[in-house]
């Protein structure tokens, strides 16, 4: 088991709160729960990696309203098939427009972000979208 103290914010008021984030694996089973001070712990689970375990815990945040501030959720946040082999899902790229991925722009998809960085999924997706233009 390995804990990750983040921050939750609300985009709308700009508060802040503590959370943690608990990562379990067991066998092939990859699990991970948010807590927080004031809400219920949400835990969601798969067989196949933490990368596909941090996509609905993104989206029941969102349909709450929230954010959680770590890097998978940075507007410039990209993950590859490689980056979730060898991290099992949780590393990610940070790409720059025109830039193709470099092995020095892996970070841990559970570091902290700074809150201007971190967006919805589909402003995410628009921007990944646009890079994915901007290299070709």
């Amino acid at each position: 088991m390995k804990l990750r103290s983040l921050r939750i914010i609300d985009p709308k008021d700009q508060r802040r709160r503590p959370c943690v984030v608990v990562l379990r694996r067991r066998r092939d089973t990859y699990t991970i729960t948010l807590v927080t001070p004031t809400e219920k712990p949400v835990t969601f689970s798969s067989t196949t990696d933490y990368e596909e375990v941090l996509l609905p815990l993104r989206r029941a945040l969102e349909s709450r309203g929230l954010r959680l501030l770590c890097n998978r959720f940075r507007r410039n946040a990209f993950v590859s098939s490689m980056a979730r082999q060898m991290s099992d899902g949780l590393g990610c790229y940070l790409v720059q427009p025109g830039e193709p991925v470099r092995p020095d722009t892996v970070v841990s998809s559970l570091g902290s972000a700074p809150a201007e960085d971190v967006v919805s999924e589909a402003e995410q997706e628009e921007f990944i979208r646009l890079w994915i233009d901007s290299c070709n």
